[in-house]
């Protein structure tokens, strides 16, 4: 089956600006033309496309799929590259991966907190004493963790974590 760009588009949910990007980079590859010179994609650019679309969401970057695809041409004495690419994208996707797992765990800890203090207010006690992150004064000893590289990130609190609340005189006398 052939398809013209704005059917490939549509197909793909990718802007005609994209294709184009992508085929003057070289991304996207056995583009035909009419004889008025209107581009044509085939089963063998659809399969390229689909493959720098695989390679995308699997953390590729387009230079690195570039590369990737560059190397693939020259046959099967560069399986090693290739693989070590992938296993750097993936490494790179585990990373990410992580960081939204603890960015949920964070959501979840405020969702909880939040709910406890709603909770206190229809009850009738102290809403601030029952999740103290909710005050003006802004978020209190909250636990964080060193990375590797000597950043400072937001660690994951407990189930039971009990901030400790500053005084009322140490946060108002700065």
């Amino acid at each position: 089956m052939k398809y013209t760009i704005s059917a490939l588009s549509r197909k793909t949910g990718l802007s005609i600006h994209t294709l184009r990007f992508y085929e003057k980079e070289g991304l996207l590859r056995y583009v035909e033309r009419t004889d008025s010179g209107r581009r044509v994609y085939g089963e063998a650019s659809m399969g390229c496309l689909l493959g720098v679309l695989c390679m995308k969401q699997a953390g590729m970057t387009l230079p690195q799929i570039k590369a990737f695809m560059d190397i693939t041409i020259e046959g099967v004495d560069t399986l090693p590259q290739r693989l070590e690419m992938m296993q750097s994208a993936r490494d790179q996707l585990s990373k990410h991966k992580e960081a939204i797992e603890r960015g949920i765990q964070l959501a979840d800890f405020f969702i909880r907190g939040c709910n406890n203090a709603m909770e206190a207010l229809r009850n009738g006690t102290d809403p601030i004493e029952a999740f103290p992150y909710i005050t003006r004064d802004g978020i209190i000893d909250f636990p964080f963790l060193q990375t590797e590289d000597g950043r400072l990130e937001p660690d994951t609190p407990p189930e039971n974590f009990k901030p400790k609340r500053a005084s009322r005189k140490s946060r108002t006398s700065k």
